[in-house]
């Protein structure tokens, strides 16, 4: 077999130095070796198995070793062939069929530079009696301005097939053992297809990825919870144009905010956008942040018919894309299997064992907390507050003056009798109640009712878990429950039920 003398790796030489600042993240610099093993054992599969007698298993291992400077690579694919070993090396030099994963031309060459400053190549092709070594010196590259590197070769069995690729030198841009753990969840949140199927055994620091199916909601419809239980999983088989999509999109079985709700979108069996923390989630799919749908919908969609960006982390054409993902909401209401409305109402049954053990919990919190002469200390200080009238003064003047961050409203008709209830934010401290309310004339309804939620008293500030949006919502419910019915009240026979706000405002505060 003819030796392979050098190879050329020609381009204007500072472009490479270039390729250094390219906007990247370390799971997408290591992915495009992982996608050019891929490539090799999608393309060589039935000669891979003959050669081991059906014996076969593809492998990629990444190391990771920063004690000793170093990232290496290994597949036992095919490895780097005769025929595509200068078009390897040549930047930019497309694949003939660039359908696959190694589409551009670029990826080792830009990964290895953007990661070290110097990298070896060192390959075994399949049915081939050479081995072959490269290396790539960065900083001799651009002081020579070299166009060839030399290629090392070694008599081999042709039976013996691999790639390994070491990179020597780190750049900034190397991972920190801190990033390791992401590394790997990204990694096998983006190759999760390949491994799913067994195609692929993916290795980092040489322990196995394994990826695991989140659990899928099976329950009743939202509005019939003695009804069938149903698996709230809908197969995507829809195309539009030149676009054309295909997965799934199911509801969680619990809730998440944090890796697993959301969308994964895949082109060509790998996830370009929606890969471990950073999932896909439309506003036409997934509705406003911190919804139950949100929290619930999630899902892996095959995409054909897009451009992807350089480092295959991106869709390009994402007008196209969002309206994609609009049409897909058709797909997921239909009145038979109302995905859509599924993933907003449904409200999770809770079971009798897990109520004993909130009970039990409860429980021995109080006995702990419980302190009879702090409790009556503070009951003493909410009285005086109660029977000051200075205090109750000053606080309908201070939060009639205080400035409205954010309002809403809503019609609400009781007995017969139409409302209008005006809910506005403040965040006043001279304020002490947690809630106020005003009660006026109005042209149009029966009433106007106005009350006004101090996000700056100290119950908000009381409780760390009060952080969200999300987090508010139990506490903004209860409040507008409290202001209906002091409004029912009076029609019920109830004198001074606003005395019952008063007194709840005082007692919050102190206890």
């Amino acid at each position: 077999m003819s030796k392979i003398e050098n190879v050329s790796i020609k381009i204007q030489t500072g472009v490479y130095g270039q390729f250094r600042n390219l906007k990247n993240t370390v799971w997408f610099a290591l992915g495009e070796y992982v996608d050019n093993a891929v490539q090799s054992f999608e393309n060589n599969k039935s000669r891979l198995q003959q050669a081991t007698n059906n014996g076969y298993q593809f492998e990629v291992r990444i190391n990771i070793d920063n004690e000793n400077d170093f990232i290496k690579i290994y597949d036992n694919a095919a490895g780097i062939g005769l025929d595509n070993f200068h078009r390897a090396f040549e930047p930019a030099n497309i694949p003939i069929d660039n359908t696959g994963l190694h589409e551009f031309g670029m990826g080792m060459k830009t990964a290895s530079i953007w990661l070290a400053d110097l990298w070896t190549v060192r390959t075994g092709a399949l049915n081939e009696d050479e081995e072959r070594l490269v290396e790539f010196d960065l900083k001799k590259v651009l002081a020579d301005e070299r166009e060839l590197l030399e290629v090392v070769n070694t008599n081999k069995n042709p039976s013996i097939h691999f790639t390994e690729i070491t990179l020597h030198n780190l750049s900034k841009n190397a991972p920190s053992n801190y990033q390791i753990d992401k590394i790997k969840r990204h990694l096998l949140s983006i190759y999760r297809k390949f491994i799913r199927k067994g195609d692929m055994k993916l290795f980092i620091n040489d322990e196995e990825l394994i990826y695991e199916e989140p659990e899928i909601l099976i329950a009743p419809f939202y509005n019939n919870l003695s009804g069938e239980s149903i698996e709230w999983k809908k197969e995507i088989n829809f195309s539009t144009g030149k676009y054309k999509v295909n997965g799934f999109i199911a509801i969680l079985s619990t809730m998440s905010t944090s890796t697993v709700n959301g969308l994964s979108l895949f082109r060509r069996g790998r996830v370009i956008e929606g890969s471990h923390d950073e999932k896909y989630r439309p506003k036409a799919l997934c509705g406003q942040i911190g919804s139950p749908r949100y929290k619930r919908i999630f899902g892996e969609l095959e995409l054909e018919g897009f451009a992807v960006s350089f480092n295959k982390g991106s869709f390009q054409e994402q007008e196209d894309l969002e309206a994609l993902m609009e049409a897909l909401q058709t797909e997921i209401s239909s009145k038979d299997f109302d995905l859509y409305t599924q993933a907003e109402k449904y409200i999770k049954p809770k079971t009798l064992e897990s109520n004993i053990a909130v009970a039990k919990n409860i429980v021995n919190t109080l006995k702990k907390t419980s302190d009879k002469e702090v409790l009556k200390t503070k009951l003493d200080a909410s009285i005086k507050e109660i029977e000051s009238k200075t205090l109750a003064a000053n606080n309908e003047e201070f939060s009639k003056k205080a400035e409205t961050i954010d309002s809403h409203e809503d019609i609400i008709e009781i007995k017969g009798e139409k409302y209008k209830l005006i809910l506005e934010l403040i965040t006043e401290q001279s304020v002490s109640d947690l809630y106020s309310l005003i009660i006026l004339d109005d042209e149009l309804f029966s009433k106007k009712i106005v009350y006004k939620i101090n996000l700056a008293h100290p119950f908000f500030t009381r409780f760390e878990k009060l952080k969200k949006e999300e987090d508010y919502q139990p506490i903004m419910l209860i409040i507008r429950s409290l202001v209906l019915a002091e409004i029912i009240a009076p029609s019920q026979g109830t004198k001074g039920a606003g005395n019952v706000r008063l007194n709840f405002n005082h007692f919050l505060r102190n206890l």
